[in-house]
């Protein structure tokens, strides 16, 4: 049924969620698997020499776990995945990403947020769901 899934991950616990089901999911329909993480830039204005050089280190090392928690999974259920990280607006940049690369399914976790931070900022999930082109999966953890 699907031949091309995208899996957004940003390791919460339903992002963790997502992942699995989307493996399981690969596996079942032999699709190809993608997981992609978005790391949103930060206007940084520092007076501080070297502060942004150790930032970009724990940026490196933060993106290196999630790496192994995917390798971890995919491995569990014998599938191969390829990872990619993009910089941008998480639910803009998955968009895209997969109209570009023409998934057919996109996977996402969903997070529970208070009322007040749905209402004021919305979800990421939700925007996915808003305007991709394709079908999507949204886990609750």
């Amino acid at each position: 049924m699907f031949k091309k899934i995208l899996v957004g991950y940003d390791g919460s616990k339903g992002g963790q969620m997502a992942l699995r089901r989307a493996a399981v999911m690969a596996r079942e329909y032999q699709a190809q698997l993608t997981a992609l993480w978005v790391q949103e830039p930060l206007p940084r204005y520092t007076d501080l020499p070297g502060e942004p050089e150790s930032e970009a280190e724990a940026a490196d090392d933060y993106f290196e776990g999630l790496r192994k928690e995917v390798a971890a999974v995919a491995a569990e259920q014998g599938v191969s995945i390829e990872m990619v990280t993009r910089r941008g607006h998480p639910a803009k940049t998955i968009v895209k990403f997969a109209a570009e690369g023409g998934y057919d399914l996109i996977v996402v976790g969903h997070s529970d947020h208070s009322e007040l931070w749905g209402r004021l900022l919305g979800d990421t999930a939700d925007r996915i769901s808003d305007h991709a082109h394709c079908s999507v999966l949204i886990v609750k953890s």
